[in-house]
């Protein structure tokens, strides 16, 4: 396992802070200063409408382009991990975690519904029908929406640069990790109360280590880029067209960036800010963004670029990150706000995708439970680790030992509560073994 968490840090600094960085970098100048630039000239020549030019420099270029300039690392994160796929080295991991699984409610099998959850939520919520018992497939459903899907790669990268830099790295990993962490925690309070799951058998086929097979990984990689553009080219283009039309306009239908007022969007925002402000991002900009979210979660990056009035000419993803850190800014964070709406982002509802998923393959009845319950935990533990962040940045080094010292002790808690299962892979019927 330690070596399994290596690679994946490895993994991630390749698609992040390397090859991924470069070639999204690359992508986006040639979206937003070649193709993009092109389409606002062209629109430019056949009208002066300031509204029309807006529209299509905002919300069509400036839109996409945010969210399509992810493409190379999306494509990498899955050419990395199918390497590991095809050489045979995630059935290891998957027998690796049972015994870890088994001790939380769930099995081996639940490994690669939680797997599939780092790519798309939605494929992975219904992988959890192989599931034989009942409570454990809706176990695994709900917690499939935890782990962090390639639409949030955008916020943790623009949001993380604004303020971490290089050390980002570090930053993405613990998001991904603290997405699993909050999953098993979730599956013991699951096993203890509401949904004890019943014998689960995992038998796995080790297949050889094998040479890895080009023609695969390309199909592997050409399918998720396929439905990633697909993604783009419907879902974000009609999400950025609503989204651009409410933050420009006011409640009478007046073009509030040339007549003044105050948006639609902007509100709704200043309608729910109020909550939000305990975490540390009580803004309507940042809210408004989070309401975006809940149809698709790439759009809350573009969300915050219109907002901050981010212009689609410039370096698009750096500029959005600059101007997270003004003051001026509709949206702006300091370090603790933004670690915690990152972390708000990675637990709280899932895509609308995701929830009519979840709907047919667990039922209405634990759909508004499981949405509640991901709002609730979002809600506790990012204001827990704003509180903590805060902590450590005004008193330093005894704040941090403090809460290793908690850590350290909740981890205890949860061993003891584990201790009855650790014979679950006892023979059943020992009693009559000869």
């Amino acid at each position: 396992l330690p070596i399994f968490f290596a690679l994946l840090f490895i993994i991630f600094y390749f698609t992040f802070f390397s090859a991924g960085k470069y070639l999204g970098n690359e992508l986006s100048n040639l979206v937003q200063n070649g193709f993009g630039q092109w389409i606002v000239n062209a629109v430019k020549e056949i009208t002066n409408s300031p509204i029309i030019i807006d529209f299509f420099e905002t919300a069509i270029i400036g839109g996409i382009g945010s969210v399509l300039s992810f493409l190379p690392q999306v494509v990498i994160l899955f050419l990395c991990l199918g390497v590991l796929e095809d050489s045979g080295y995630l059935s290891r991991v998957a027998f690796c975690l049972d015994d870890i699984f088994s001790k939380v409610g769930l099995s081996g099998k639940s490994v690669y519904t939680l797997l599939m959850g780092f790519g798309c939520s939605t494929s992975a919520c219904m992988t959890a029908r192989t599931m034989d018992d009942k409570n454990s497939k809706i176990k695994t459903a709900m917690l499939a929406p935890y782990m962090s899907c390639t639409a949030k790669l955008p916020i943790y990268a623009v949001i993380g640069s604004a303020f971490f830099g290089a050390s980002n790295v570090f930053v993405i990993f613990a998001m991904y990790m603290l997405g699993v962490l909050v999953a098993l925690l979730l599956s013991v309070f699951y096993e203890k109360t509401l949904l004890p799951s019943g014998k689960n058998s995992f038998i796995l086929e080790f297949p050889k280590y094998r040479k890895i097979t080009i023609k695969r990984l390309m199909n592997i990689c050409a399918t998720n880029a396929k439905q990633f553009l697909i993604r783009v080219g419907s879902v974000l283009v009609s999400v950025n067209v609503i989204v651009w039309v409410l933050s420009s306009f006011s409640f009478g239908f007046r073009f509030v960036k040339f007549v003044g007022g105050v948006s639609i969007l902007e509100g709704l925002g200043k309608i729910i800010s109020p909550i939000f402000a305990p975490l540390g991002f009580g803004s309507w900009g940042a809210c408004s963004a989070l309401l975006a979210g809940i149809i698709a979660k790439e759009v809350i990056i573009s969300t915050i670029a219109m907002v901050n009035g981010v212009s689609a000419n410039s370096d698009f993803n750096t500029s959005i990150s600059k101007s997270l850190t003004l003051p001026n800014s509709t949206v702006y964070f300091n370090p603790a706000s933004a670690i915690s709406y990152m972390v708000f982002c990675l637990l709280y509802s899932p895509c609308l995708a995701t929830i009519s998923v979840l709907s047919r393959e667990i039922g209405k009845k634990w759909l508004v439970f499981a949405c509640f319950i991901q709002f609730f935990v979002a809600y506790v533990v990012s204001m827990l680790i704003y509180a903590c962040v805060n902590l450590v940045f005004a008193k330093g080094v005894l704040a941090l030992i403090f809460i290793a010292i908690f850590v350290v002790l909740i981890l205890f808690a949860l061993m003891f509560l584990l201790k009855k299962n650790k014979n679950k892979h006892a023979c059943v019927q020992c009693r009559r073994c000869k």
